[in-house]
């Protein structure tokens, strides 16, 4: 079931009450720089406004941005022209006020922010996602290179009628799903919505239909599967390749696109099983048990990041962490890698793994610049390790600092 954007949504309420840190992360190896993008992100879009590319995620302060050139942590801003209020809960009325964004996508010309309101469920006694809701905006820099706050945003799709929820066993789960390409090649990227969910404790919501998103406007759309993959599930997520936008049925799936060059490989995982795809040899497994389920991947020249979460029902505690593979000209390789750097110290298996991102793809890892954001739920792994609450938020590794640290 695809209950992990719920998951997260609701466990962001939690955390804004739960910030006093009760465990300290004794296993940190260097000293923890000071925070300044924090919160539950679930996506790093690529924005690009004429020739500047942009990272653009929802952190703390709503909507932040920064040059994907840049390996300084001071420089995101916050874009404070939002078409909401930012969701808090008002206790003088006891009720939720405004919208929580859920996440950040775009394609080659717009930002996207999913968002949804809460109400208190009084039966299961907690707060809920309520009305969804996808605003687009076509954005311009400033005289000053930065964002323009002026202009209206666009209510693109809104309402209960198409963002439909399921309640089963105490837990609220999502059947629908928005994702992108977010390629790094601008004219590569798309965004895409499925209303629906085949596993849908709801009869009624068990056929999913899917929309591209087209600005301020978003039309119906017939996916086309990964060949080798059966399409009676769930497309959770869709690449560029070869010249085609191929839907699969994973979270997490990626290509080896970089700014000068085309596709030749697909990744993406499978549970735990990592797999991978090219013209010429179809649907191929590299890595049978990655150890846990596979969240996100991001690839560099010799490598491939490995993000992992176990969102499962069953769970308590958290289960996640960063792994890598080998790349060979593109093929990954059947065993995982050990870290040079402090990868798998800083980003341990206590916490989830939301999203890589490698922001110019292209050289080797201990070259590249990458970021991850984590999350955790109870007391984090059943490992020795502990967690942190402070470590919610955006990491980042910069080939100038040599190490993974808070961003």
């Amino acid at each position: 079931m695809k209950k992990s954007l719920l998951l997260l949504t609701l466990l962001s309420l939690l955390f804004t009450s739960c910030f006093n840190s009760v465990f300290y992360n004794i296993t940190q190896d260097v000293p923890p720089e000071k925070a300044t993008v924090s919160g539950i992100i679930n996506s790093i879009a690529r924005y690009t406004i004429e020739d500047q590319e942009f990272l653009v995620l929802a952190a703390d302060g709503g909507i932040r941005y920064k040059s994907a050139n840049t390996e300084k942590k001071s420089e995101w801003y916050t874009y404070k022209n939002l078409p909401f209020e930012l969701h808090h809960f008002d206790y003088s009325a006891s009720k939720h006020q405004g919208e929580y964004i859920i996440k950040v996508l775009s394609d080659d010309s717009y930002i996207y922010i999913l968002s949804t309101t809460y109400y208190q469920n009084e039966d299961l006694q907690l707060s809920c996602p309520d009305v969804v809701s996808i605003y687009s905006k076509k954005i311009s820099l400033n005289e000053d290179g930065l964002w323009n706050e002026e202009g209206e945003w666009n209510k693109v799709i809104s309402g209960k009628d198409y963002f439909k929820f399921s309640i089963e066993n105490d837990y609220v789960y999502s059947d629908f799903n928005v994702f992108s390409t977010n390629s790094v090649q601008k004219a590569h990227r798309k965004a895409f919505i499925r209303l629906g969910n085949t596993e849908s404790y709801t009869k009624e919501y068990r056929t999913p239909k899917y929309f591209e998103l087209k600005g301020d406007s978003y039309s119906e759309y017939t996916p086309e599967e990964l060949s080798g993959e059966k399409a009676e599930k769930n497309f959770d997520s869709v690449v560029y390749f070869n010249g085609k936008y191929m839907f699969i049925n994973s979270v997490a799936s990626i290509t080896d696109e970089t700014l000068n060059e085309e596709a030749k490989y697909i990744y993406y995982g499978v549970h735990k099983t990592l797999k991978y795809y090219s013209v010429a040899g179809g649907v191929k497994t590299a890595i049978e048990n990655c150890g846990s389920p596979i969240s996100c991947l991001t690839p560099c020249s010799n490598a491939l990041l490995i993000g992992r979460a176990d969102f499962s029902d069953d769970i308590d505690y958290t289960t996640g962490g960063i792994i890598k593979t080998s790349l060979t000209d593109g093929v990954p390789g059947s065993k995982l890698e050990d870290f040079t750097t402090n990868a798998h110290i800083q980003l341990s298996e206590s916490y989830y793994i939301l999203c890589l991102l490698n922001a110019i793809p292209g050289k080797p890892e201990l070259e590249s610049t990458f970021y991850a954001s984590v999350a955790f739920i109870g007391a984090g792994s059943n490992s020795t390790a502990g967690v942190n609450y402070d470590n919610i938020g955006l990491w980042s590794y910069y080939p100038s600092r040599g190490n993974w640290n808070r961003e």
